[in-house]
């Protein structure tokens, strides 16, 4: 007996076109001119010994297992070609915020006097929301390294909707889309718990993998920064994509509002003009506090304003090019 087959909703199947358009578009740019190895990186792995025999490397010879057995022997290699990729998308509730200036204050409007219906539990915008920036982002980062050939896999850090949680790294068109429909039916929600899930994906990573973690890193560093350490312990290369919107962080409202926080619910009354030098201040302070953890726990930090685009910060994360230290969050990096 044969079950039927999942049934999905026009509009998400029109954002699993959307994703991958835009991560077409934008990848094919990326390659233009790149004429390196189609393998984002190449390792070796000592495989074990072979006799020796007249026309052997003498380079390989084991000096070690000579001077024990008076038995001469190379060391064999494999080589790696095969990097596997997983992109780790945090859809915290926090990732709900940044849509524009109007939508947003009559949404924060309704949170907080009651008036009207309550925001409904809609898909993000794609182009007008930090979570429709983060998908877009894991998207496109996906397709890239599908299109040079290596395994690719999703793990989603909270979020709501009818998302498989985690998706192992694999080959294949089918793969792809899958994991696109996974992305497009994802909206922000709930808590990240940052420490228990990077520990849990640190374990399930492979060895001598690529790991990009998305997030905002909106919970206290220290509660979280030391599980990076997982991913130090497999070899894996670790690449931390801090997602933040400067207008946020440099409070540019220009009236007295009511803020809150998307995931506790928690209020408080802000004078944005008393306070926007103080929370720039906190926020510099906060992302090199996350850049300096990341770093020492042996990830890679790279700065991931949602202001700047797509593309420059795709690239950033390919070429692995880290933040300097004591970069600007609201503008460039610290230069020395």
């Amino acid at each position: 007996m044969s079950s039927a087959a999942p049934s999905y909703d026009p509009a998400v199947l029109a954002r699993v076109q959307r994703l991958h358009l835009k991560a077409r578009i934008l990848t094919e740019a990326l390659l233009q001119g790149d004429h390196r190895s189609r393998r984002v990186g190449q390792a070796i792995e000592f495989a074990g010994y072979h006799e020796y025999l007249p026309g052997h490397d003498l380079r390989h010879l084991d000096w070690r297992v000579w001077g024990r057995s008076d038995k001469l022997v190379v060391k064999t290699f494999e080589t790696e070609t095969e990097l596997p990729v997983t992109v780790v998308l945090d859809l915290s509730a926090d990732l709900a915020t940044g849509a524009p200036a109007v939508t947003g204050l009559r949404r924060l409007k309704r949170l907080v006097t009651g008036e009207g219906t309550q925001p409904s539990a809609s898909l993000p915008d794609l182009d007008k929301s930090k979570a429709g920036f983060a998908l877009s982002l894991a998207a496109t980062l996906l397709y890239y390294f599908y299109l040079r050939r290596e395994p690719i896999g999703l793990e989603l850090i909270a979020g709501e909707g009818r998302p498989i949680r985690s998706i192992p790294p694999r080959s294949g068109r089918g793969h792809l889309q899958a994991l696109l429909l996974t992305l497009a039916q994802a909206r922000p929600g709930g808590e990240a718990r940052l420490h228990e899930a990077l520990v849990a994906v640190g374990e399930r990573s492979r060895r001598r993998s690529l790991v990009l973690v998305l997030s905002d890193g909106m919970e206290e560093p220290e509660t979280w920064l030391p599980a990076v350490a997982a991913f130090g312990r497999r070899r894996t290369d670790l690449r931390f994509i801090h997602l933040y919107d400067r207008r946020e962080w440099g409070l540019e409202l220009d009236q007295a509002a009511r803020l809150y926080s998307p995931e506790t619910g928690e209020e408080i009354a802000v004078d944005p003009a008393a306070a926007r030098t103080a929370l720039r201040e906190v926020a510099t302070e906060y992302a090199e506090e996350v850049r300096r953890g990341v770093t020492s726990w042996g990830g890679l930090y790279v700065k991931g304003p949602i202001n700047e685009g797509l593309e420059p910060l795709v690239r950033k994360v390919i070429r692995g090019a880290p933040a300097s230290p004591g970069g600007d969050p609201f503008g460039g990096e610290a230069k020395g």
